[in-house]
């Protein structure tokens, strides 16, 4: 049996009842909004209340119905309040469909929309969403690290199936793209150096450059960027549309941890092959400065190979592989977590894709200055110069 929605009046207040748990039919809506309405035009109403003690993030014509009252009270002026708001979820929602939280909630006037976001409320809504994202982000590092702990002491639990699978997925058929970036980078980079270093007669130099700019830059930060783009966003997807499908949800009321299922092996497997990448890239870099460099400047192949490898040293290897490991830690996990924050729609799915690959660049690039500034310092203090 459908409740019905009702309406009370109580001196210049309005009380709006029995929104029900299932879907409110249109004929229903309109009777509603048309008492509603007779209501406002007979009386002199001062302010009103909505009880939402039935009403849940998924009743999308409950939601719909209190746009509706939402929208007819704020025309004539009239503030409301939300009672029995108990949901978190549901009061997300309504704060994202434009109502505000000012110790009680109010809507927005709707007539506003085409104006601009005061700066101080804007920032205010940044700060807040940062701090958000901060407790969100220690508290998946928590749940990520104490399933890791798990897995370490009962090694046998360790889905080896699921690593080898994204070890595949996001190495092995990664391995073209990444040769074919990393060598027409250092091919680029070789025909500037010859560009400009020819002009003084040290085109042998140009060795150095590619060599050294490649293997402590340029090789880790573009197999990074091409992960972040295959395989931070497809977590980020993959998690996301499960999240969407209820599945996590599922897996968490059977007893399982999707830390442990589904976040340890992603990390893992990019962490393993992503270091492996980076050599590989190196690698291709390295031969398309050979090319370039002694196909457009005086220096024979045998001088040119020499000069590369008196350039290079173990260190730089070592560096090149330490950032391969922060890299791939990164991107998996920024990828897990904007996955497990997906709102639960197709837009939700998307944005948490795009916020995955945008994350991932900043961090990424955070993590490559904080190394490559601090590395030489490491090594001096064990008394190696670099």
């Amino acid at each position: 049996m459908t409740t019905k929605i009702s309406f009370s009046v109580i001196g210049s207040s309005l009380a709006v009842n029995g929104l029900p748990l299932e879907r409110i039919s249109f004929n229903h809506m309109e009777e509603a909004y048309s008492e509603i309405k007779g209501i406002l035009d007979n009386n002199r109403i001062a302010n009103a209340s909505i009880d939402l003690a039935s009403v849940d993030e998924n009743n999308h014509s409950a939601l719909y119905f209190i746009i509706i009252c939402a929208t007819l009270l704020s025309e004539r002026g009239i503030s409301f309040q939300f009672l029995n708001l108990e949901s978190a979820q549901l009061e997300k929602l309504l704060f994202k469909m434009g109502f505000d939280l000012k110790g009680s909630f109010r809507v927005k006037d709707f007539s506003d929309t085409g104006k601009p976001e005061p700066l101080f409320e804007a920032l205010g809504r940044a700060t807040f969403k940062f701090f958000d994202d901060l407790k969100k982000i220690i508290g998946f590092t928590g749940d990520t690290s104490m399933a890791l702990m798990y897995l370490l002491r009962h090694p046998g639990k360790i889905n080896f199936k699921e690593v080898l699978f994204y070890m595949d997925r996001s190495g092995a058929n990664a391995v073209p793209i990444v040769i074919a970036i990393c060598f027409l980078v250092g091919a680029i980079l070789a025909f500037q150096g010859i560009q400009q270093m020819g002009q003084f007669g040290l085109e042998i130099y140009v060795a150095d450059l590619v060599a050294l700019s490649v293997v402590r830059e340029l090789g880790p930060l573009m197999v990074g960027m091409i992960c972040i783009g295959r395989a931070g966003s497809a977590y980020a997807a993959e998690l996301g549309t499960m999240k969407v499908a209820e599945e996590i949800d599922a897996m968490k009321t059977m007893g399982l941890k999707p830390e442990r299922t589904i976040v340890v092996p992603k990390i893992a497997a990019l962490v393993v092959v992503m270091p492996m990448l980076v050599l590989l890239g190196d690698l291709a870099g390295i031969t398309g400065g050979v090319i370039v460099g002694t196909s457009m400047s005086t220096a024979s192949l045998t001088e040119y190979v020499h000069r590369t490898i008196d350039s290079l040293v173990p260190a730089n290897f070592l560096e090149t592989i330490v950032k391969g490991f922060a890299f791939a830690l990164i991107i998996a996990a920024v990828g897990c977590f904007r996955g497990f924050e997906a709102e639960n729609d197709a837009k939700g799915v998307g944005n948490a894709t795009t916020s995955s690959v945008v994350s991932g660049i900043f961090l990424v690039v955070l993590m490559d200055f904080f190394i490559t500034f601090s590395y030489p310092q490491v090594l001096r203090a064990f008394g190696i110069d670099y």
